[in-house]
């Protein structure tokens, strides 16, 4: 074998050994590679999770009325016994009782606040004020609620209730289904009283 020969086979057989060395090295090299990006991915991810736990529990901490804590909702799937239930709820003047009766996209609708229907939480907050300065409550005759229906919408005859508030208030309650049981789902309020129906502004 000549002197060229023997150079070409030791070349070979190198560039055979980088080769191997080479192969074995790289799934080492990717395995390494990608623990050091998972420890990344699990540092980051922790700053992350921890700016969005602040972000999520600041908000909610300040649009949430002290004075309205979560309520665990009063599940009656009986049309009959909601508005018994709701009846005595609001006759006994107890924000308490009425609270969990409440849907919580209830809006409520006040004329002497500009009309505005308002959304929770804010409705329920508003609608706790009132109910609270107008005691005692007691339902109001079918009369009254007749001659509000055209504040009522599409909401059946029999989802309407009417409470007269001390102070010569009028409440109409619309009552709805929310995840298949029965709750308020409007509230709208006439400050001249039951006896001042649609026509009469």
């Amino acid at each position: 074998m000549g002197e060229g020969k023997r150079r070409w086979w030791a070349r070979r057989a190198g560039c055979q050994g980088r080769r191997r060395a080479l192969v074995v090295a790289l799934p080492l090299l990717l395995v390494i590679l990608a623990t050091l990006a998972g420890c990344a991915d699990a540092g980051g991810a922790g700053t992350a999770s921890t700016g969005r736990v602040s972000a999520t529990t600041t908000p909610a901490a300040t649009t949430t009325p002290s004075s309205l804590p979560s309520v665990t909702p009063i599940i009656i799937t009986d049309l009959g016994a909601f508005r018994q239930q709701l009846t005595g709820a609001l006759g006994s003047g107890s924000w308490e009782r009425f609270a969990p009766l409440l849907s919580p996209q209830l809006t409520f609708q006040r004329p002497s606040a500009g009309g505005a229907k308002i959304e929770m939480p804010a409705a329920a907050q508003d609608l706790k004020s009132v109910i609270s300065s107008n005691t005692p409550w007691r339902q109001a005759a079918q009369r009254e609620v007749d001659i509000h229906s055209c504040y009522a919408g599409t909401t059946p005859k029999n989802q309407q209730m009417g409470f007269d508030g001390g102070t010569g208030i009028f409440l109409l309650v619309g009552i709805g289904r929310w995840q298949g049981y029965w709750v308020v789902a409007w509230v709208f309020e006439d400050p001249l009283g039951g006896g001042n129906g649609c026509s009469e502004g």
